[in-house]
C-alpha cells in the first residue's frame, strides 16, 4: 500500500508504490525492495531492480517518466534541489550534499549492507521523528556518492539507444562491442553501471515495458505486439512478460481495457435517490 509522509518542508517520503516524478525542481532517491521500475529520461531508459538505488535529477528540461511491474515495492525521497530548509543546518550542509549528488544525473547502483539496512528501517518505521532522524542519516552517505561522465560512458549509452530502437531484433555482447569498438568485459561492467542491469536484461525489459505499453494504449492483438517486441512464439513472450511484469499478458490487458473503459464513463450530474 503506498503512504506518502511530509517529512521536512521540502523532503517527501514515499513508501510502498510507484514514484511520482514531481513537476519543478526535484531530486529522488529511490530504493527497489522487490520487482522492476522503468525510468523514461529524455528518451534513455534505465530498470530499477531489487536492492538497486536510482539518484534522479528532475527539471522543467526533463522529460522523465516511469512505470513499474505489477509486484513493485519501493522507497522513494523527493527533494526540492532549490532547498533551503534550516531545519537542520547545524547537521548537514544540504546545499553541498545536493549538489554531489546532482552532478551523478542519473546514476543506478547496488546498495551496500548500510545503505539497505537504513532503507529497511525508516520502511518499517512509523514514528514521524524516527523516520526523520533515519532519513538524514541516509542522506549523510548519499552525499558521499561520487560518479564522473567519460566518453566510455557515453559510447555506453548509445548502445542502450541502439537496443532501445531494434526492439523487434536481437544483438550478442560481440556484435554490439563490435558496432561502438568496445572491448566486451568494458561493454558488460559499464553497461550494468549506467543502466541497472546486464545487457541481455536490459533489452528484456524494455520488450516487456514497450509491450505493456502496446496493451495499455492500443486494442492491437498479443501475437501481434509479440512480434513487436521481436518474439514470434505466443508461448515464450507470455512467459518472459510474466517473469517482468508480474502478470500474463492477457490478464495486464484485460485490467487496462477495463480501467480505459471506467475512465472514459461519463458521470451523471443529476443524483437520484
Amino acid at each position: 500500500m503506498k503512504q506518502e509522509i511530509q517529512l521536512f518542508p521540502d523532503i517527501k517520503l514515499i513508501c510502498g508504490g510507484k514514484p511520482d516524478i514531481a513537476d519543478g525542481n526535484t531530486l529522488e532517491i529511490s530504493f527497489c525492495i522487490s520487482g522492476v521500475c522503468e525510468y523514461s529520461v529524455n528518451g534513455e531508459y534505465y530498470y530499477l531492480t531489487e536492492k538497486n538505488c536510482i539518484i534522479a535529477r528532475h527539471d522543467e528540461r526533463s522529460d522523465c517518466h516511469t512505470a513499474c511491474s505489477s509486484d513493485y515495492c519501493g522507497i522513494t525521497l523527493m527533494i526540492d534541489s532549490r532547498y533551503n530548509g534550516r531545519a537542520f543546518a547545524e547537521l548537514l550542509d544540504m546545499p553541498d550534499i545536493l549538489r554531489n549528488m546532482q552532478s551523478c544525473g542519473q546514476h543506478i547502483f547496488t546498495a551496500d549492507e548500510t545503505v539497505q539496512r537504513l532503507f529497511s528501517e525508516i520502511y518499517d518505521t512509523s514514528a514521524a521523528s524516527m523516520l526523520r532522524i533515519k532519513v538524514l542519516e541516509l542522506l549523510m552517505l548519499m552525499g558521499e556518492k561520487r560518479c564522473s561522465v567519460s566518453e566510455k560512458n557515453r559510447r555506453i549509452r548509445k548502445v542502450g539507444s541502439f537496443i532501445s530502437e531494434n526492439l523487434c531484433e536481437h544483438y550478442t555482447i560481440a556484435q554490439l562491442s563490435q558496432l561502438y569498438e568496445t572491448d566486451q568485459t568494458t561493454l558488460k561492467s559499464k553497461f550494468r553501471q549506467t543502466f541497472g542491469c546486464p545487457v541481455y536484461t536490459y533489452a528484456k525489459y524494455r520488450k516487456m515495458f514497450r509491450a505493456a505499453e502496446l496493451l495499455r494504449d492500443t486494442d492491437m492483438k498479443i501475437i501481434d505486439i509479440a512480434e513487436e517486441v521481436g518474439y514470434s512464439n505466443a508461448s515464450k513472450f507470455s512467459g518472459a512478460f510474466r517473469g517482468v511484469m508480474g502478470k500474463a499478458p492477457k490478464s495486464f490487458q484485460m485490467e487496462r481495457k477495463k480501467a480505459r473503459k471506467f475512465k472514459k464513463r461519463p458521470i451523471s450530474t443529476e443524483l437520484a435517490y
